[in-house]
């Protein structure tokens, strides 16, 4: 059995975990398992922990950087000295944490895999991005694996040196659109006759949230039958909680924080809103695309994740009130009856974590 550890995970339920995670469930793990670095603040576990230890896997308690950058740095080169794996998995959004591929290289005989998740980085982080021009001089080193969930996300990190792309691959047919989770969901939220909007994501500054809200004024203008569902949590949920209150919208602006039914929230909503500023290949959206829901997203993510016909574009630089008339109009032409097959064309263009899982193994199974 080939042993591999995967950094990168954090408490937050969010892309990264989420492909891991489905990586991890559908991978053979009678040929490979996984252990996990948790080096997280405060005690706080990592995402999905009971779940990883019913796996089969390990978890591996560090000081965060933080609290403790030699702690952390020694403990980690404890444990990939004594395991030896046969890869480390390093899951990055940057350049700015180099000891997951250091430390192995100089202190272990395991292949060392940089996996690209992100496609740019925010302009405040002005410590994350020193580090990350800094580190960027690894990327000339010949002994890393180079993988990336897209085009643009590997040619943010990698430049011009090659890189395979992996899809962030989801279980297609559990996305099967259900008209019975829509109407039970639906009565559930008493929003039966609503014109449902659904945002999944990080309560974070990439995420554009602020954009959001004001985007769903309005649309909240135009038509008060409508509501807004906010899904997941972070640094900013109190901010936004106070935007909610400003823009008089306490009554259709829902906090849900962080859910383990997302697939049938998607399938109570009608049209997912997702302004980011930026991303990778986010899970969501292939998700929704899968589900049947229709997207509306910011033009700045890459056109890869155009999986259906399902994606619509804007720019976030416009006003929001400019595309309120186009959110409303989406609703209108959703139907339900064209949300059946949605699964089949997201698995038809590879996008099944069958695909996925099948590409890791081989990497993992390949003497690099």
């Amino acid at each position: 059995m080939k042993r591999i550890l995967q950094i990168g995970m954090t408490s937050n339920y969010g892309g990264i975990e989420s492909f891991i995670m489905n990586v991890y469930r559908n991978i053979d793990r009678s040929k490979f398992q996984f252990d996990f670095i948790n080096m997280e603040t405060n005690g706080k576990e990592l995402a999905y922990s009971d779940e990883i230890k019913r796996l089969g896997g390990r978890i591996y308690k560090i000081p965060g950087r933080r609290e403790n950058l030699r702690e952390n740095r020694n403990e980690l080169k404890k444990i990939i000295k004594k395991n030896n794996y046969d890869f480390v998995h390093n899951n990055v959004l940057t350049w700015s944490y180099s000891d997951g591929i250091t430390l192995p290289l100089k202190h272990s005989s395991s292949k060392v895999i940089v996996h690209s998740h992100n496609s740019f980085m925010d302009s405040g982080l002005y410590a994350r991005r020193l580090l990350n021009f800094i580190n960027r001089r690894l990327n000339k080193n010949n002994n890393i694996i180079r993988l990336a969930c897209s085009k643009e996300a590997g040619k943010w990190l990698f430049s011009n040196k090659k890189f395979e792309i992996i899809p962030n691959g989801i279980v297609t047919d559990n996305y099967k659109f259900n008209i019975g989770v829509r109407d039970a969901y639906r009565k559930r939220f008493n929003i039966e006759n609503k014109k449902v909007f659904l945002n999944v994501g990080r309560l974070s500054h990439q995420k554009n949230h602020i954009f959001l809200l004001r985007w769903f004024k309005e649309i909240y203008k135009r038509d008060h039958n409508s509501i807004l569902f906010l899904v997941g949590d972070g640094e900013l949920k109190e901010k936004l909680k106070k935007e909610v209150k400003l823009l008089n919208l306490t009554s259709s602006v829902k906090f849900l924080g962080i859910r383990k039914d997302v697939k049938n929230l998607m399938f109570m909503s009608d049209v997912l809103l997702f302004p980011s500023y930026y991303e990778g290949l986010p899970v969501v959206l292939v998700e929704a695309q899968a589900a049947g829901l229709k997207a509306i997203i910011s033009s700045t993510i890459s056109k890869e994740i155009d999986i259906t016909s399902n994606i619509k574009r804007i720019d976030i630089s416009d006003s929001p009130a400019q595309y309120a008339d186009l959110a409303l109009r989406i609703v209108e032409k959703s139907y339900t009856s064209d949300r059946d097959e949605a699964y089949l064309k997201v698995k038809k263009a590879g996008y099944d974590i069958t695909n996925t899982v099948h590409l890791l193994e081989e990497i993992y199974s390949s003497e690099y």
